[in-house]
């Protein structure tokens, strides 16, 4: 089967094809692959007074390559996985990176920019970044762009991590305003979101030309039932964003009990509310053999999504899963991990194999990322699963060291040379009704992907 015949569903009209990475260009080549070290310097950039890891940066070979370097900014989630990799190596880059995305904390409500009273940004960009300037006319959104749900979430997380060695920290002010203050607007933030999403954080903008998804599954087909029905509506609500929440609540409150300054929120609220996720992902997610994907309304009524995908993995990451109430979800999501539906040639699947909407090369429908797998292998690592933790990691680790840089994704099959995408593939989506790129080549300097590697370096899984 040839790369379109896998990557283009039946019903779907071929729209146009490019190939734009060349098989002879030097990022397949692992004979020149920079150390880790190396690339970490090269996403490195000035964000204020504070050095930051960008979320992507180019080669110099493509330094014309619009395609390439898209994501060469301070990202949210990306800058703030990245550092939670690199702690051990770098415990000053987290740090900086949360001082960094606190002086952009929402102060006001922007519906173009969708910023939010408390929201950590999603996307800052200069205004005379280039990518901005596109972004701006195709989209309409405004720099800083708040589009995320998750960011305000693993800044909490990351603020309490930081604070447990360093109470001090919470006394620090970023534009006047101590951090342990910007976490109480945070937790708030979380709070009001949680209640108009009748319990759980949905993807909700107010930016019509916005993110859909506002999870790290971002595409507009990232959701779906396993018939292949896609959640095309707003308030979508994600199964590893729970989790997330959970952990997120329970850093509000320690950096709370922490703090010099009284909260109005009080630490048991926000435990209390911890505990009523956790109640809702054990008596309405779990399908009886796995988790949902998520929760979406379609054809005017809301559905448990009951795709298998990586998401429903994050959860071993996650404080939630965390007790003796939780052994059979976490045996489940163990045992399961190493099948083939969910496990591919190099690593975990963003979708499950037999998923109707299943492309072996499709952003968020199909294609293995390394930080993904890196993450879940974590989340294995936590529950004592060290067997399977290593075998999921040797084959993202394998597929890096088969190419020249640090990929942010691979195919899930075999098709492509080394698994890279090497076209961009559009075709007109009848079940979406819209045109929909289903294939494109990966950012060859992806941040998260350079630091998986350092972590499964530092804990001894890659050399």
């Amino acid at each position: 089967m040839s790369v379109i015949d896998s990557d283009i569903l039946e019903g779907e009209e071929l729209q146009s094809i490019e190939e734009t990475l060349s098989l002879n260009d030097s990022s397949l080549n692992p004979k020149v692959r920079p150390t880790p070290l190396e690339a970490l310097d090269l996403l490195k950039g000035k964000v204020g007074q504070w050095e930051v890891p960008f979320a992507s940066a180019r080669f110099k070979h493509h330094s014309q390559d619009q395609s390439q370097g898209l994501f060469n900014c301070l990202f949210g989630r990306d800058s703030l996985v990245i550092a939670s990799f690199l702690k051990e190596h770098n415990a000053s880059m987290q740090e900086n990176v949360m001082f960094a995305l606190s002086q952009y904390q929402g102060k006001e409500q922007n519906l173009v920019s969708e910023e939010e009273h408390g929201r950590i940004p999603h996307e800052v960009r200069e205004f005379d970044d280039p990518q901005a300037k596109k972004i701006a006319e195709k989209e309409g959104w405004t720099f800083p762009y708040y589009g995320s749900i998750d960011a305000t979430l693993l800044w909490l997380k990351t603020l309490s991590d930081v604070s447990e060695r360093k109470p001090q920290i919470l006394e620090i002010e970023i534009l006047g305003i101590t951090l342990s203050r910007r976490a109480e607007l945070a937790a708030s933030w979380l709070l009001f979101r949680l209640d108009i999403g009748g319990g759980l954080l949905r993807s909700q903008r107010s930016n019509p030309r916005g993110l859909l998804n506002q999870t790290w599954k971002d595409s507009g087909d990232s959701y779906s039932t396993s018939t292949g029905i896609v959640a095309v509506n707003e308030g979508t609500a994600s199964v590893e964003i729970i989790g997330q929440s959970y952990d997120a609540l329970l850093s509000a409150s320690r950096i709370a009990r922490r703090s010099n300054n009284k909260w109005q929120i009080t630490p048991d609220e926000l435990e209390n509310k911890a505990e009523s996720l956790k109640g809702e992902l054990f008596a309405n997610w779990w399908l009886g053999t796995h988790f949902a994907l998520g929760q979406a309304v379609i054809n005017n009524q809301e559905i448990q999504l009951d795709s298998l995908a990586s998401n429903q993995w994050w959860l071993l990451d996650s404080e939630i899963l965390d007790g003796n109430e939780s052994r059979e979800f976490v045996n489940q999501l163990v045992d399961s991990a190493l099948d083939t539906e969910i496990l591919g040639p190099n690593g975990l699947r963003t979708l499950g194999k037999s998923n109707a909407r299943y492309r072996p090369g499709g952003y968020h429908s199909g294609s293995t990322w390394p930080f993904d797998c890196a993450i879940i292998t974590r989340g294995l690592l936590k529950h004592g699963r060290t067997r399977e933790a290593k075998f999921v990691a040797s084959r993202t680790i394998e597929a890096i060291k088969r190419v020249g840089g640090y990929p942010e994704f691979f195919r899930s099959d075999l098709e492509e040379t080394k698994g890279i995408n090497r076209h961009v593939i559009d075709v007109w989506d009848p079940s979406m009704g819209l045109k929909n790129r289903v294939n494109q080549p990966p950012q060859m300097l992806q941040g998260w992907t350079i630091a998986a590697f350092l972590w499964f370096q530092k804990i001894g899984l890659a050399k």
